[in-house]
């Protein structure tokens, strides 16, 4: 189920035994398990009938669940990130599994159990399988842009403000679409306008928010592709400095000139930027503007230039190379190239 049919059950008190929470919107999926406390766990004992663990035995888990609540109907438990629905060989994870396995067949009906994973649990496992059909999955993704408008919306109207939907397009491709940072941005953006200014416009969001490393490498594309290698090489020292990594930055900039083959490619073919868009499961704004980017580059041009962003990286990780000076190179690669088709 998603985020909204879980709090939709909740609401009508359709509550499950046991629950998976999964996926990357933390900041929705926190929200829901104070919720799902909330209605179960009256005010004043929740102390009493709350429990989570981290790094616990099975055995530890269903014993907590086992415990009889205190003056209430039901205890929640909470499990953080369990090791054996995790990527890896966790420890025992199989006399672990087969525990938890035959206690889901009967869970208590006295305690609520969540599962909650940070990020992803590991499909390929046997307990994972189990608990896809056993427990409520409640999948938290990113939010739409659709939702994220009405988030935002939300969100300003009680400080008397408003976002345009370029800035708001801006902000989620700066700041990343999480609702963890972008509560924050939001609230800065707020206080920046003051009393002044009820609409926060786009140039607002680019002089206040922290750009991502994927915004600040695009831009960083942008230079190069137009043969401007001293701005270009501010840049990169810029991101050093803000305490990138040199393989980070060469693994973006491996990432972005690879969606430009693809996007020149894909365009040259008569597919929609949109269709490419979703394809590659890019931000509108950054297909937006990687169409832009390659419209008058050949695709032939950027695959070699993708296969030279290739054997830089493998130049480092095969020790031919510090990654320092892979990046250098290939800054000075991109640009130089980008000047000759200039």
């Amino acid at each position: 189920m998603t985020w909204n049919e879980f709090y939709q059950a909740i609401k009508a008190n359709d509550i499950a035994p046991v629950y998976l929470f999964t996926g990357p919107e933390a900041h929705i999926k926190r929200e829901a398990l104070d919720a799902l406390r909330q209605k179960l766990l009256p005010p004043g004992l929740e102390a009493l009938n709350d429990a989570t663990l981290e790094g616990a035995t099975a055995q530890q888990i269903t014993d907590a669940c086992e415990t009889m609540p205190m003056m209430c109907d039901k205890r929640v438990v909470t499990v953080r990130d369990w090791a054996p629905l995790m990527t890896g060989k966790a420890k025992n994870e199989e006399a672990e599994a087969a525990w938890m396995l035959k206690w889901l067949e009967n869970p208590a009906e006295s305690c609520v159990l969540v599962f909650y994973m940070r990020g992803e649990m590991d499909g390929r496992k046997k307990l994972s399988a189990a608990l896809k059909k056993q427990a409520a999955v409640v999948d938290f993704q990113l939010l739409s842009d659709a939702e994220l408008s009405r988030w935002c919306a939300r969100r300003l109207k009680p400080l008397g403000k408003r976002m345009s939907p370029a800035a708001l397009n801006t902000l989620t491709y700066m700041a990343g679409r999480e609702l963890t940072r972008l509560s924050g941005e939001v609230d800065k953006l707020a206080d920046y306008l003051g009393e002044g200014r009820e609409e926060i416009t786009e140039a607002d969001v680019r002089a206040i928010v922290p750009a991502s490393l994927e915004y600040n490498v695009f831009e960083l594309l942008n230079q190069l592709l137009s043969g401007d290698l001293r701005s270009g090489q501010q840049t990169v020292n810029s991101l050093l400095q803000g305490g990138q990594t040199p393989m980070g930055i060469l693994a973006m900039l491996t990432r972005q000139v690879r969606q430009l083959a693809h996007m020149k490619c894909a365009l040259d073919a008569g597919t929609p930027v949109q269709t490419v868009q979703q394809q590659l499961k890019m931000h509108p704004y950054a297909a937006k503007q990687t169409a832009r980017q390659c419209a008058k580059l050949s695709a032939e041009w950027l695959t070699k230039l993708y296969e030279g962003c290739v054997e830089s990286d493998y130049a480092v990780k095969s020790g031919r190379l510090r990654d320092r000076d892979a990046l250098d190179a290939l800054v000075l690669k991109i640009a130089l190239a980008g000047k000759s088709k200039r």
